[in-house]
């Protein structure tokens, strides 16, 4: 796992846009693969962009879960 600088951490705080990652802070997503697959939940961190981008997500139950972003999607 590559650590996210803190510069890109604010540019996805600040919903600038970052090459590969497709979704920034506070979009509400839906889960759609794994364990926790069909919950809906709140993207409140992002947890690295290399090898691939993860996202930490709020659930709608209050707990975190670490998701793969090709396992999300914009709820609407």
């Amino acid at each position: 796992m590559t650590t996210l600088s803190v510069d890109d951490r604010n540019r996805w705080l600040a919903h600038e846009p970052i090459d590969r990652v497709r979704f920034t802070h506070d979009d509400l997503v839906t889960i759609l693969s794994g364990e926790h697959s069909g919950m809906v939940g709140s993207l409140v961190s992002i947890e690295q962009i290399e090898p691939e981008v993860l996202f930490r997500i709020e659930v709608d139950s209050g707990f975190e879960i670490v998701v793969n972003q090709t396992d999300i999607e914009l709820v609407g």
